[in-house]
């Protein structure tokens, strides 16, 4: 079994697996496993119970022998398996924690990283992080709402986070910008300070798209038969 197989890592290192994803704790992140490195890394984490990592890349593709990742990512939990007849494995994961990467180890098939788990920070009381919280909910709200009204079977979230430390993971989750713009959120640990910055990115998509809304109004009105070319448009 895989546990025999190979010696556990230590506690301060955790296996890696690079991809074009930020994630975001708390949230489901499917994967479909078939390099055969990464079955085995898999199959030893279940085995020993253990978490693994997802991290952005920074330098090259996926399932690149030589991809870079950036140094801050989500260790996740495995709650889901399916294995196919040819080997593959399907996976369901769930975002736990966010770490950041002290070393990159290479002593194994797979990329495994020497890595801390910062203390999520708040430098600010709890009355201001609330306040900051109540700005960030209120243009997220909207963020939603414009959404369903730009582009097509955008679905609303079943709900909005209270906790201003969740609140921030759905908001990084379901803003539609680039992945370097996610990450960027990823790497900002003291709570108060990412929702500070995501309220700022909030205001502009907001302003955005209630331009693009006003856009399409005229469009229609002076084109009712045509479909604007930007319904279907999405930042990602």
């Amino acid at each position: 079994m895989a546990a025999d197989l190979e010696e556990k890592l230590p506690e301060n290192q955790l296996p890696l697996i690079p991809l074009n994803v930020v994630l975001f704790p708390g949230n489901i992140l499917p994967l479909h496993i078939f390099e055969s490195r990464y079955k085995y890394m898999v199959s030893s984490c279940i085995e020993q119970e253990s978490y693994f990592g997802v991290v952005l890349i920074k330098k090259g593709k996926e399932a690149g022998e030589t991809s870079v990742p950036y140094l801050v990512g989500t260790a996740v939990k495995i709650i889901e398996t399916d294995y196919q007849d040819d080997g593959r494995i399907n996976l369901i994961t769930l975002g736990q924690h966010r770490f950041e990467i002290l070393n990159l180890v290479y002593d194994r098939p797979y990329l495994v990283g020497e890595i801390r788990t910062p203390s999520l920070d708040n430098s600010q009381d709890s009355d201001n992080l609330e306040q900051i919280a109540s700005t960030a909910r209120q243009l997220y709200g909207n963020y939603e709402t414009l959404l369903t009204k730009t582009l097509p079977d955008w679905k609303l979230p079943d709900r909005i986070p209270t906790s201003p430390d969740q609140l921030s993971c759905q908001i990084g989750t379901r803003l539609q910008i680039t992945l370097q713009e996610k990450q960027e959120m990823l790497e900002i640990f003291d709570i108060d300070q990412l929702l500070i910055h995501q309220i700022q990115l909030l205001k502009y998509e907001n302003q955005r798209l209630s331009a693009t809304r006003l856009a399409q109004s005229k469009f229609d009105i002076l084109y009712p038969k045509r479909k604007a070319f930007w319904k279907n448009s999405s930042l990602n």
